[in-house]
């Protein structure tokens, strides 16, 4: 599998995980975050929950899966300019339990993870073994992934993955240029939201088929950018993000975006967002994993036991500034626009709800919702 079929196999995840997420608010998520868990899973997984897992990845076979994922590994530990911090671990069971020798390979050598056994009958202590993990590999962003009543005696492996992200615009924004604008919620609401703006050249195109406008912009070192897909119309992204998770390819409008000088106005934010898997992977396809009769994780201990995933979730954390972008996820399972007068100056406003995605090599590392909550009614005076 290419590295340019992998890029539209994420995107494609990337859009699907984000059209089941919690519409008309702020959230982010790490779709990859998730998928390196899957994939380990996959690659310790019988049928039918092998086809179902694959399917939903977008990718054939398991052997693709450790070409792929070892490629993707290689890449982000190697960039340049930012910081890009991707760790994996497995938790397994004190005593007896270990990986079957051939998913231990795989999760070392494919998905360069960490082994650690652990008493999980002491749940607190697992419980804090795990966040301090977590906690650490993402810049203290990321805090309390797992509670202690997660694990109990019967836990037998917990699969975590962690990444951070934190990254300088190539071309920063001046702070005096940050100033409150109407933000429009809907199509009949606005609220006011720090803005920040610059004039410079970056990446654009237009499609047609989305209705929407496209801008990336890259952070120092060339090797990651940040795409914002702004659709035209006030309350188009839900139509947008729909259109994505059929199947257009947003890797082919990237790559025929123009460098061009661009009037970009954008809002500053933060957002965290807690994401219950156990609920959202059912709706992407992936069920058999959390069947306790039968899961199809038969691959994964050394000893005959019937494993199911009792808890999956993912919490994800993204702040944009005039400086750049700081991002953090961890997964664990168990107005409209305007031509300058001056082409091919144009005018990107986003005023609006927009898909923000972080292409990191081209995969699409996280994605945001930025939705700020409508503006409070001033309390009702009491009458005299």
């Amino acid at each position: 599998m290419d590295q340019t079929a992998l890029s539209a196999a994420v995107a494609k995840f990337s859009a699907k995980f984000c059209n089941e997420l919690e519409k008309n608010k702020s959230v982010v998520s790490s779709p990859l975050s998730a998928e390196f868990v899957l994939a380990l899973l996959t690659l310790g997984a019988t049928e039918p929950t092998l086809t179902e897992i694959l399917k939903a990845l977008g990718i054939k076979n398991e052997k693709l899966i450790r070409g792929s994922f070892s490629k993707v590994t290689s890449k982000l530990k190697s960039l340049k300019g930012i910081t890009l911090d991707v760790a994996n671990k497995v938790y397994i069971m004190e005593g007896k339990y270990d990986l079957k020798p051939e998913l231990k390979k795989d999760a070392i050598e494919v998905f360069d993870a960490e082994l650690e056994k652990i008493d999980f009958k002491k749940s607190t202590d697992a419980a804090k073994r795990i966040n301090s993990w977590v906690e650490e590999k993402t810049n203290n962003k990321i805090k309390d992934l797992l509670p202690p009543d997660c694990f109990d005696a019967l836990t037998r492996l917990v699969l975590v993955n962690a990444l951070y992200f934190k990254g300088t615009w190539k071309t920063q924004f001046s702070l005096k240029n940050t100033t409150k604008l109407p933000f429009h919620i809907n199509a009949a609401t606005t609220v006011d939201v720090p803005m920040m703006y610059q004039e410079e050249k970056f990446y654009y195109k237009e499609s047609s088929d989305l209705n929407a406008q496209l801008l990336a912009m890259p952070y120092v070192g060339d090797e990651a950018r940040m795409l914002i897909v702004l659709p035209k119309e006030v309350e188009g992204l839900d139509a947008l993000l729909t259109k994505l998770a059929q199947g257009h390819n947003i890797m082919n409008d990237i790559n025929k975006m123009s460098y061009i000088k661009v009037h970009v106005t954008i809002p500053k934010f933060k957002i965290e967002t807690e994401i219950d898997l156990n609920d959202l992977l059912p709706k992407l396809g992936i069920k058999q994993i959390f069947n306790k009769e039968y899961s199809g994780l038969t691959k994964i201990l050394n000893e005959e036991e019937p494993l199911y995933v009792s808890k999956a979730i993912q919490k994800a954390f993204i702040e944009v500034n005039e400086e750049g972008a700081e991002a953090a996820a961890a997964t664990a399972a168990q107005t409209r626009t305007r031509r300058s007068l001056s082409p091919p100056s144009v005018v990107f406003l986003a005023d609006r709800p927009a898909l923000w995605c972080l292409l990191v090599h081209g995969v699409v590392a996280f994605t945001a919702r930025y939705q700020p909550p409508p503006p409070t009614a001033p309390a009702p005076r009491d009458e005299l």
